[in-house]
């Protein structure tokens, strides 16, 4: 999956080591304007501008001034003002900022930046999330302060990303049963189906529209269902679309909408497989229903 693919909640710390150039901006503005707990080890400093793109607007001018200025060499000391334009943009958030520095022993890259709630605005995430789910930002917007963003949003919001699935950081029972169902190698294998399925759907339905035979012929979701199972060993399930169209000649006809799975779980029916099968209907009704034609 993506970063993008994070639902961020107040209940759960964002840590990151050697966060790579703009990941670490992009954490820190999620951070900023959710109002979460972060424990970020930046690396590779960039004065690209692809970081004002991702930089928190709660420190935009610290970073203009970095990325845009001093334009006549290099910034010997970019490290250091990057990371002070990231925790400036923390502490105009609300947030309690900390800056310590893990043993250099272990890495060169050694400053960890923490954010903390403070305690009155951790109570009240808590208490806001019982009284509305609606509500998604861990803080209330001040004077000068960005609004919070609208029906759970992702780190830097795409909705694209969150079409296929999304991963909700908040420590509930529910959402950890819920992150453990999406974990693993199979599902993520399935995941991956879906992406490339049209529209992303994880069972492809497909339309089909039918002339009505004028007799009672036996035409119906349940007999088309035996007939798509029997022919192409699969599972699907059928619904009509609509109400029955009758034409100035008195034709009537029906659409029906018909989803396409297979019997194992694990695996996903590729929406190809389902077109070639949903093709074949139109051949296999006219002779299984005398007077039924397709559309």
């Amino acid at each position: 999956g993506r970063l993008q693919q994070l639902v961020p909640h107040a209940s759960c710390l964002l840590a990151s080591v050697h966060a790579c150039g703009i990941l670490s901006d992009i954490l820190i503005t999620t951070t900023a304007e959710h109002g979460l707990p972060l424990a970020l080890v930046p690396c590779c400093h960039s004065r690209k501008r692809k970081v004002l793109e991702v930089a928190s607007p709660f420190a935009r001018s610290v970073y203009e001034d970095i990325i845009l200025n001093n334009k006549g060499g290099g910034v010997t000391d970019l490290a250091d003002r990057l990371d002070f334009a990231r925790m400036s943009a923390l502490e105009n958030a609300g947030l309690n900022v900390r800056e310590v520095f893990l043993p250099s022993i272990f890495t060169g890259k050694n400053r960890l930046i923490m954010g903390f709630l403070p305690k009155l605005r951790v109570q009240s995430t808590f208490r806001k999330k019982d009284e509305s789910q609606s509500k998604t930002s861990a803080m209330s917007p001040r004077k000068g302060q960005m609004p919070p963003l609208d029906n759970e949003p992702s780190i830097i919001p795409k909705r694209r990303f969150l079409k296929g699935f999304s991963v909700p950081c908040e420590d509930t029972k529910e959402k950890r049963e819920l992150v453990s169902e999406i974990s693993g190698r199979v599902a993520a294998n399935i995941r991956k189906a879906v992406m490339h399925n049209r529209n992303h759907q994880k069972s492809p339905q497909m339309d089909i529209s039918l002339w009505l035979p004028a007799e009672d012929a036996g035409l119906s979701e349940e007999s088309l269902r035996h007939i798509v199972e029997s022919k192409h060993n699969v599972l699907c399930s059928i619904s009509k679309v609509g109400s029955i169209y009758v034409d100035p000649s008195g034709r009537r006809a029906q659409t029906f909408r018909i989803q396409y799975k297979n019997y194992d779980e694990t695996t996903l029916l590729p929406f190809e497989d389902a077109k070639t099968m949903h093709k074949q209907l139109y051949d296999i009704i006219p002779i299984e229903f005398p007077g039924a034609e397709c559309r």
